[in-house]
């Protein structure tokens, strides 16, 4: 997985972690499941809270730096 100073990506699922991350076996995760090998839905939450708050201050998800739709890395 590609790394960029300051920012952290989940070695599962490929999304960009803002939170602290679910460390494993010196790898980074953005949950248990994703440490786990199942599927998990962090971006999705990630890409719903974005639209969430684009909707109640007027602006796009892209406006506070969150993934928007179709642009997740898997």
């Amino acid at each position: 997985m590609a790394r960029m100073e300051d920012t952290v990506w989940c070695d599962g699922c490929g999304v960009e972690i803002l939170w602290g991350p679910v460390v494993a076996c010196s790898r980074n995760y953005c949950c248990t499941d994703g440490r786990d090998g199942l599927e998990c839905k962090c971006g999705e939450r990630m890409e719903f809270e974005s639209r969430r708050r684009a909707s109640a201050t007027g602006q796009s998800g892209a406006d506070f730096g969150q993934p928007v739709a179709g642009s997740l890395r898997l």
